[in-house]
């Protein structure tokens, strides 16, 4: 009877062991089960476009303030006039002057041809000499060099004028397009160089994610495909983005090559992704966002 129950309890031990050893490779294939989705990260960049003084001169208007919104087109800054309308006026004279110089000179070849043409007909019946004949050519060659100079002259002051009006015009600065003033560098009545940054213009209307994709899933990837977005920022919110353009050159190594275990460098490439369909709240440059290349949309 005693051999019996010590047999009945190794049975019951044996069994409690293949059920524990059962449950424990359940668990393990359920964990294995699980697939990790293919995320990767990319920040938020927009548009920044840097507004510069394009002559030098002393600032006499800024009509705009940080964080204003602005249309294209819209005055940004003006600079001082006075020197280069000085030099407009000078320029104008100038202009007029070889104007003047070349005119006189093209209605003296105008009459030498015509002075050459009454003599040529009186030459060919042998009433005017030879002599006078080249004289009235040599004169007529002169004239006619006298225009081309004068011409070369005129079309000179033109281009100072012209130079001179670019500047004048280039004293008032627009918005090449709709955004906001993110930066005001200058103040009025501060002498600015040129090229010197004025007012920084940020379109955010106009932002993209750039994330680095493997060279294992870039290939998967195609211009015009949707694809979610998510930010720990706004974790209840799912973006909108389209893929607008997939780089085919490598941006760099993400896993360094091995030599012990032959490995070799997986390389990434920049996929840059342009936001779309925002409503209630926003993405702002700078800010991370998580990419699923596991949902990726059909192209567009």
């Amino acid at each position: 009877m005693l051999n019996k129950k010590r047999t009945l309890l190794m049975l019951l031990i044996i069994a409690g062991c293949f059920a524990v050893s059962g449950c424990t490779t359940d668990e393990a294939d359920a964990a294995a089960a699980v697939v990790e989705p293919n995320i990767v990260t990319g920040t938020v960049e927009c548009k920044e476009v840097y507004i510069r003084a394009k002559i030098p001169g002393y600032l006499t208007d800024i009509p705009v303030a940080e964080g204003e919104e602005v249309a294209k087109g819209n005055l940004l800054f003006t600079s001082d006039q006075r020197d280069i309308l000085v030099k407009q006026t000078q320029a104008s004279a100038t202009v007029n002057a070889a104007k003047a110089v070349m005119e006189k000179a093209q209605a003296n070849v105008t009459l030498l041809e015509g002075e050459y043409g009454k003599y040529q007909e009186l030459y060919e019946i042998e009433a005017v000499a030879a002599d006078t004949m080249d004289k009235l050519t040599t004169q007529l060659e002169a004239a006619k060099l006298d225009v081309q100079a004068a011409t070369s002259q005129y079309e000179a002051a033109q281009g100072v004028l012209s130079e001179v009006n670019l500047n004048l015009s280039q004293t008032a600065q627009y918005a090449p397009c709709n955004g906001t003033v993110t930066l005001v560098s200058s103040s009025v009545g501060e002498l600015v160089g040129s090229g010197t940054t004025i007012i920084t213009l940020t379109d955010y209307d106009d932002r993209w994610i750039n994330a680095n994709v493997d060279e294992y899933e870039v290939g998967k990837l195609t211009i015009g495909q949707t694809i979610p977005l998510t930010s720990k920022t706004y974790p209840d919110t799912v973006f909108n983005g389209t893929i607008v353009n997939v780089s085919k050159n490598p941006d760099f190594a993400i896993k360094k090559s091995t030599n012990e275990l032959n490995d070799q460098d997986v390389v990434t490439y920049k996929v840059k992704i342009a936001l779309s369909g925002e409503e209630d709240v926003m993405l702002y440059p700078g800010m991370l966002v998580s990419v699923n290349l596991d949902e990726v949309g059909e192209a567009q």
